[in-house]
């Protein structure tokens, strides 16, 4: 994700996912501006699992960069 607005404009968030050998999902979460630093790693039972975190994520993202509009 790329946020354009304001001083850090650039920044963005890198998610890889994947299954390990006993089955269980994982997704994790890298910085892109510290060079790939892991940021949170999640271990997930399903797909629909991994379907909502990250859905949780980029809303929780979007809202923290969104400037609203001031409404007179």
């Amino acid at each position: 994700m790329v946020n354009s607005t304001g001083k850090r404009s650039g920044r963005f968030v890198a998610y890889e996912y994947g299954e390990d050998l006993f089955g269980t999902i994982y997704l994790d979460k890298f910085s892109g501006r510290e060079k790939g630093k892991l940021i949170d790693k999640w271990r997930l039972h399903d797909f629909g699992s991994l379907i909502r975190v990250l859905d949780t994520e980029i809303s929780r993202r979007e809202d923290e960069n969104y400037e609203r509009p001031y409404s007179y």
